[in-house]
């Protein structure tokens, strides 16, 4: 059978769209098949102004068999004769003597029967799943109509339910289900019937492409085949090709222009303009910007250069409040912002943003010493980071703080790489992170200050709740740490930042919090070898060669005998912390062997780890496994003798030392 529903609604809010595709398909998927529905081409579209569902489905629902437990068995007969509680269990459950099976359970015999489960028609349980599925979709943000009794995410105006092209006795938010719907709210007159088979065909003669997909690769060719023939390049920003996507149901592309003079003002401010307040398409060539733009009109008309020109009308203006703007921030020196930083809270509890700001010159400069950098361009960056904060620019465009601050610093003759820091304070964007030396000590500190700051101030992260992004900043600093290459002692920087706030906080919290990040920043990685290498997290970078040179190993080691021999002396140490060895106690052999061995180890260990040659350790450790094997198949470390005991447990510890430098191998699963 072949099911078509459509809401027919007024505009929806476009922040509403972004969820509604996946909700509308994962209630779906899983109301049908809780009520073992067997349904296939699950479809769902979506334009800003219906909402429509498409699946195929079995005519028949098969209900399980059911087992149902009746009286025990005792009572249900009497000299081999039926009694009336048994015939009684068989009338309510319209069964015969020969449905009847014994269950044994905990409190003795029991009969009971099996009802032999029937088909029954889907459609009535596929028009209740419909019901169900509408009133599990989450929607933020309510509207009420009518008379108040009516309450959607906006109004609705039609219904189209069918299956088999009938029209499906159905009511929702007062509209009684039919067999037809509109088109373009300018383009179309006039309702019209649609059946399931030709419903996109119909509503694109009216000028609605209801597959979203089919809109946006509409929309991106076009982009794409104008680019290309300007020998430009898109600026392709995925949150606004999506946001386009949801505007539009007859998308057109409309090519307007605006004056050269405002390319003096900064590329960033341009796009962001464009995007955020028209919804317009950027071009770039040779790395600059082109004076052209693209708008997504949602109408065609005989005379598109008028909707053209409206669209650069509104730009011009959008562009001429951005020059006004520059040219009143470009009459001040950046550095001349800062002090009134002491006006702009941070937080109540973390004091003003030019507290952070000298909060941020100590720990910058901190982070500049311990990675080698230029302490005093790390300071400077820091003082200065916040002060674009106050212009009229990053007012009006706050997602362009750190942009703006650069090009500001530049203007006011600040070194470029103290510029540039202040841009990338706010990295990593994507696969941008900062790479300067200056950037990366303020990037660092930035969000370090944030971290310790919210954990003393209590806004930790809950369950899915973030929301001063406590988890994006710690995922920033494992991701610049680990691909600039950078060793940085966590706890020391910690200490630092919270000396700066002169509070007490309990750090190992927060390297726990880290430690929690990086595991599921690697998550491909097996479990138990986070695990093994995350027990010690004192060191990012050095955590993540640890990582790969443990997991490396582990997979070369494809029957697990080399992990199974250390994971041995892991085993039986347990708590075990004595390290001191008497060879004067060995009365075996396989003690010296390993006691020599062992030795040779500590020789060469501390030039291993100097070279990070984490898999090197490892593959020297195994390299006489059977030193390892023959140590524990001939020696009995459990000696009754407590000298000969401890002895032995002290050299199993040394070597165990030795890997712990590495991975804790008691959390391996071999």
């Amino acid at each position: 059978m072949k099911l078509l529903f459509e809401l027919f609604t007024e505009e929806l809010p476009t922040s509403e769209m972004e969820h509604l595709e996946k909700d509308f398909l994962e209630a779906s998927k899983k109301i049908l098949s809780d009520k073992n529905i067997e349904f296939n081409n699950l479809i769902f579209y979506l334009t800003p102004r219906r909402m429509a569902l498409k699946f195929e489905f079995d005519e028949f629902v098969k209900v399980e068999d059911k087992k149902v437990l009746g009286p025990p068995k005792s009572v249900c007969f009497k000299d081999g004769k039926p009694t009336k509680a048994l015939e009684g269990f068989l009338k309510k459950n319209n069964a015969t003597m020969d449905d009847i099976v014994e269950e044994k359970t905990k409190k003795g015999e029991y009969i009971a029967v099996i009802i032999k489960g029937k088909n029954v028609q889907a459609k009535p349980i596929v028009i209740q799943a419909i019901d169900q599925i509408l009133k599990d979709i989450h929607f933020n943000k309510q509207m009420r109509w009518g008379d108040g009794e009516f309450e959607f995410t906006r109004p609705v105006h039609g219904v189209v339910f069918l299956i088999d092209n009938e029209i499906v006795d159905f009511e929702f938010k007062g509209k009684k289900a039919s067999n037809t719907t509109y088109g373009h709210r300018f383009l179309s007159s006039g309702s019209f019937r649609v059946e399931y088979d030709n419903y996109e065909s119909t509503l694109k003669e009216n000028f609605v492409i209801v597959n979203q997909n089919e809109r946006r690769q509409l929309i991106l060719n076009q982009l794409k085949e104008y680019a290309n023939k300007k020998g430009a390049k898109l600026v392709y920003d995925e949150e606004l090709l999506n946001e386009v996507v949801n505007l539009v149901e007859y998308p057109v592309m409309v090519i307007g222009r605006f004056e050269e003079k405002f390319l003096k003002l900064p590329k960033e401010v341009l796009i962001t303009s464009m995007k955020d307040h028209q919804r317009y398409f950027a071009f770039t060539k040779d790395g600059k910007l082109l004076n052209e733009f693209a708008a997504i009109s949602n109408i065609k008309t005989d005379n598109m250069d008028l909707i053209r020109e409206g669209y650069e009308r509104v730009l011009r203006a959008r562009f001429s409040d951005a020059e006004f703007f520059f040219e009143e921030d470009k009459k001040h020196k950046l550095e001349e912002f800062v002090p009134k930083l002491s006006q702009m809270m941070f937080h109540e509890k973390l004091g003003s943003q030019l507290d952070r700001t000298n909060r941020l010159v100590g720990l910058a400069e901190f982070l500049a010493e311990k990675l080698g950098f230029d302490t005093n361009k790390a300071k400077r960056a820091a003082y200065l980071s916040k002060a674009d904060l106050l212009t009229q620019m990053v007012y009006e465009f706050p997602e362009l703080q750190g942009v703006m601050g650069r090009e500001y610093a530049l203007l006011s003759s600040e070194d470029s790489e103290v510029a540039t820091a202040i841009y990338e304070q706010y990295l990593p964007k994507e696969d941008e992170i900062p790479r300067g030396g200056a950037g990366i000590c303020l990037s660092i500190a930035d969000k370090l200050d944030i971290i310790v700051g919210g954990f003393f101030a209590g806004l930790k992260p809950t369950g899915a709740k973030d929301p001063y992004g406590l988890r994006r900043a710690a995922l920033g600093i494992i991701r610049t740490l680990i691909e600039n290459g950078l060793f940085l002692n966590l706890r020391e920087v910690l200490e630092k930042s919270a000396q700066l706030y002169n509070k007490t906080i309990e750090l190992y919290e927060i390297e726990e919090f880290f430690a929690v990040r990086f595991k599921n920043y690697f998550s491909d990685y097996p479990h138990d070898v986070l695990e093994a290498i995350t027990f010690k997290f004192d060191d990012i970078y050095d955590a993540y060669l640890r990582l790969k040179a443990l997991n490396e190993f582990v997979e070369s080691d494809k029957n697990k005998e080399k992990q199974f021999a250390i994971k041995r002396v892991f085993n039986i140490l347990k708590e075990f912390e004595g390290s001191r060895v008497d060879e004067s106690l060995f009365n075996q052999d396989e003690e010296r062997a390993l006691f020599d061995k062992v030795k040779q180890l500590e020789e060469v260990e501390a030039e291993f780890i100097s070279k990070k040659d984490y898999l090197g350790l490892l593959n020297q450790i195994t390299s006489n496994k059977d030193v390892i094997d023959n140590f524990f198949d001939s020696v009995m470390v459990m000696d009754k003798d407590e000298k000969v005991r401890n002895n032995r447990l002290s050299l199993l510890n040394k070597l165990r030392k030795i890997v712990l430098n590495i991975a804790n191998f008691k959390f391996l699963e071999i």
